[in-house]
């Protein structure tokens, strides 16, 4: 048996996209006006007849929209053709997520594009990005309240560990799954943006590039709204008493975190949250003595292990009530432990049985 962890997202949640798909229709509109040689003076014209009302107020804004779209528009008209049409292209690359994290095609980034255009893009699609928060077009708000519904115990999925806030109060940061300082024209697509824990996003992730390795060379990631299966977490090859020394100067298990399948995108997974690293460090070491004495505890209420085969059963039994607790309180973690000392007690690990038996009949002789 293996405990479960990492789950998709909805792709629900991002069917509300109509704010980047203004942006990227607008975008479009200039690119045809400028190419014909004229220019765009009255934006409200351009904005999708079903949005516009939503939109116009934003850009009579002094800095607003309508600023940013000139700017645009500007800087893009003094290019050639063939740099407009490179624009152009990044555009439409950078918005295409699945087949970026599947390794199917490639994308520019904004340092590959004319200096030009640097500028006016970043902070148009930043505005953008900004949009998406605004209370009157409850876009963001209505994109979260889809996800929190819907996941599992309400925990960051990239890690199962982190808590999720409770709908009504702080949201959980989005990530821009594509750096939007390397991707911007993806920065308000919600098909880029994922709901994640604080831990993941600003100490692990961070400024990572999810489509390059270190080397620069390209890597496969999972797709957070397109990915069905579920990774398993395994910690059956992990050594009793091999590992570090425990608060009371026993010695931990040297853990061994096998994932259900070896694939590039757990690769990336594992490399870009640091997720061995992390649970064995501030879950596994940090909790293993406290999760025995709730063990113990756990017994003593029931029946009290007095031979070696109730010992093995009382573990069946708790690993597979910790199961079923799933990504609540780390259930996943603590069924995967206590899975590995099923399993080395059944094959006799007779210093093991010894030790936990000490836990939990403490009473019973030596």
């Amino acid at each position: 048996m293996r405990s479960r962890m990492l789950f998709g997202y909805p792709i629900a949640a991002t069917a509300d996209n109509w704010l980047h798909e203004c942006f990227c229709h607008i975008m479009q509109a200039i690119h045809s006006t400028v190419a014909s040689r004229n220019i765009i003076t009255e934006w409200s014209k351009i904005i999708p007849e079903p949005y516009r009302n939503r939109l116009k107020s934003r850009l009579q804004r002094s800095g607003g929209l309508g600023d940013k779209l000139n700017a645009y528009q500007i800087a893009l008209a003094k290019l050639t053709a063939e740099e407009q049409n490179q624009i152009l292209q990044a555009l439409n690359d950078q918005n295409k997520i699945a087949l970026l994290l599947s390794c199917q095609c490639d994308c520019q980034a904004i340092t590959d594009l004319p200096v030009a255009i640097h500028k006016p893009v970043k902070a148009l699609f930043k505005y953008a990005f900004y949009l998406l928060t605004d209370p009157d077009l409850e876009i963001r708000d209505k994109h979260y309240d889809i996800i929190y519904k819907s996941i599992p115990s309400r925990v960051c999925p990239f890690c199962g560990c982190e808590g999720f806030d409770a709908l009504g109060s702080r949201r959980e940061a989005l990530d821009h799954y594509l750096l939007k300082d390397s991707y911007p024209f993806a920065a308000a697509n919600l098909r880029n943006l994922v709901p994640m824990g604080y831990k993941c996003n600003s100490q692990y992730k961070h400024t990572k590039n999810i489509l390059y390795k270190d080397n620069q060379t390209r890597r496969k990631s999972f797709d957070p709204y397109n990915y069905q299966g579920v990774v398993k977490i395994s910690l059956n090859n992990s050594q009793p008493f091999a590992g570090g020394i425990g608060r009371t100067g026993e010695r931990l298990p040297k853990w061994e975190i096998d994932f259900s399948c070896a694939s590039e995108e757990i690769t990336t997974w594992d490399d870009i949250f640091h997720v061995r690293e992390r649970y064995i460090r501030d879950v596994l070491d940090a909790e293993f003595n406290s999760w025995l004495d709730i063990f113990g505890r756990w017994c003593q209420r029931r029946i009290i292990p007095n031979s070696d085969q109730e010992l093995v059963d009382a573990i069946e039994d708790y690993a597979s009530d910790r199961e079923l607790e799933g990504f609540g309180d780390r259930g996943f973690l603590k069924a995967a432990v206590f899975r590995m000392l099923h399993i080395h007690c059944q094959k006799g690990n007779q210093q093991l049985i010894v030790f936990l038996m000490a836990i939990v009949n403490p009473e019973q002789p030596l």
